[in-house]
């Protein structure tokens, strides 16, 4: 380690209190997203304009703009990002460039604001959305997914500024809404002309670089049966019904534990980097209409993962929502009231994925600079989708995901991040930038 950098990883430990404070402040917004975004509320907006504050108080020139859903659904439909319906008013994005010297490469630092709802306030032990700092952690509503990660960057861009490192390379950052119902909101970043040499998104991988993650598809399989007394002899189905589709829901969730056990074994389902085969995880089911009635209708909700290697000519997962259709008509074949009213999937989302080689200049600079902060170089997949897709591909700026906090605890109540986490990212991306863009 140069005696810069053991400077920049001094500096960073002697403002542990300060990426603390940084996080409860971001924590304390309380930016949420919903399925239908005309539900979100002023957070998301308010934490964009706190991060812009402490950008342009560094010297970044900002922008700070609400993405025009349906003029982006228009010029990207059929491509990744590209989510029918979305609106951003009061929702915007932000953007930020740090221009340097000149001559050398530029980074982007990129994340998302909005979060997940917090889910039944019994299931917390304090408010989501009131930061409590405690053994070591920090509890809260996005603490993990991903706010964390976005303190930790805009942190080490400060305490680089704030210690005189020159730069001859732009620091990009930028901090998207949308993410966690599709990544409209970074399809409307890279539209607008946000890009790099390389970037970093700070989604929560426990401090390893992952260099891929998994595309999502949702879907929604739809049986219908016939619905009648529950507790009256029913007559034959061919006759006047009812047919119980509670019943023939549990045949079709038997058959995608069938087909998840094929996926276990097969080679395009793997990927050497992931924990895990490919899955597709049960969700939600809705079914019924009356106590006392057999269910006329059932709906499964299915989230679908598939690789960067199973996309299809247009970034997508189509060959992926082609191969679950025959299998859920397959399973139909096997019951005789499926056979002739079969059911049906609609596709709610599809969100790409990307991989970026092991190979590639930044991602190897990167492993030196995590070794340099202590940490394990290897690399890693995430499982779970990030939107390191739209950078990648449409913006040309391959990204890698790296960011603090146990990805397992997104989403879960009493969401908490190690601030020793923290620090240690925030070191992580301060030597990198130091190295990639000096």
């Amino acid at each position: 380690m140069t005696t810069l950098q053991a400077r920049i990883a001094e500096a960073v430990e002697n403002r542990a209190d300060r990426i603390t404070q940084t996080l409860c402040d971001l924590v304390s917004f309380d930016s949420i997203v919903k399925s239908n975004p005309r539900e979100a509320g002023p957070g998301e907006r308010l934490c964009q304009e706190y991060l812009q504050m402490r950008l342009e108080k560094i010297g970044f020139t900002t922008d700070l703009w609400d993405p025009d859903g349906p003029a982006l659904y228009e010029k990207y439909k059929g491509r990744p990002g590209a989510n029918k319906g979305r609106t951003f008013e009061g929702r915007p994005n932000l953007g930020g460039t740090l221009v340097g010297k000149g001559g050398g490469r530029s980074l982007m630092l990129t994340g998302h604001i909005d979060v997940v709802p917090p889910g039944a306030p019994e299931h917390w032990t304090s408010d989501p959305f009131v930061p409590v700092v405690k053994d070591g952690y920090i509890q809260g509503r996005g603490t993990v997914d991903m706010k964390g990660g976005v303190a930790s960057m805009l942190m080490a861009i400060e305490i680089l500024r704030e210690i005189g490192v020159e730069l001859s390379g732009d620091v990009v950052f930028t901090t998207v809404v949308d993410e966690e119902i599709g990544g409209m909101g970074s399809l409307a970043m890279v539209d607008r002309g946000f890009r790099a040499d390389a970037g970093i998104m700070t989604e929560p991988t426990a401090n390893r670089i992952a260099p891929l993650c998994h595309g999502i598809l949702w879907g929604k399989i739809i049986i219908d049966g016939i619905g009648g007394h529950a507790e009256l002899t029913p007559n034959a189905w061919y006759s006047s019904g009812p047919v119980d589709a509670v019943q023939l829901a549990r045949q079709m969730l038997d058959g995608i534990d069938i087909l998840n056990r094929r996926w276990m074994f097969d080679p395009k389902k793997n990927h050497p980097l992931m924990d895990l085969p490919n899955q597709i995880i049960i969700t939600q089911i809705k079914a019924g209409e009356h106590p006392s009635s057999m269910a006329g209708r059932a709906e499964i909700i299915i989230d679908v993962q598939y690789l960067p290697s199973e996309k299809d000519a247009f970034g997508l997962g189509g060959h992926v929502k082609r191969e679950v259709e025959a299998h859920v008509g397959a399973v139909c074949q096997a019951d005789p009231y499926l056979r002739e009213h079969p059911a049906r999937v609609e596709w709610i989302l599809d969100a790409d994925c990307a991989e970026v080689s092991a190979e590639h200049p930044f991602v190897t600079a990167f492993q030196g600079a995590v070794a340099q902060a202590g940490l394990s170089p290897d690399l890693s997949g995430f499982g779970a989708h990030s939107d390191i897709g739209l950078p990648t591909g449409l913006g040309e700026t391959p990204t890698v995901n790296f960011g603090p906090g146990n990805p397992a605890q997104s989403h879960q109540p009493n969401e908490k991040v190690s601030i020793r986490d923290l620090i240690d990212c925030t070191k992580s991306i301060a030597l990198a930038i130091e190295n990639w863009c000096r």
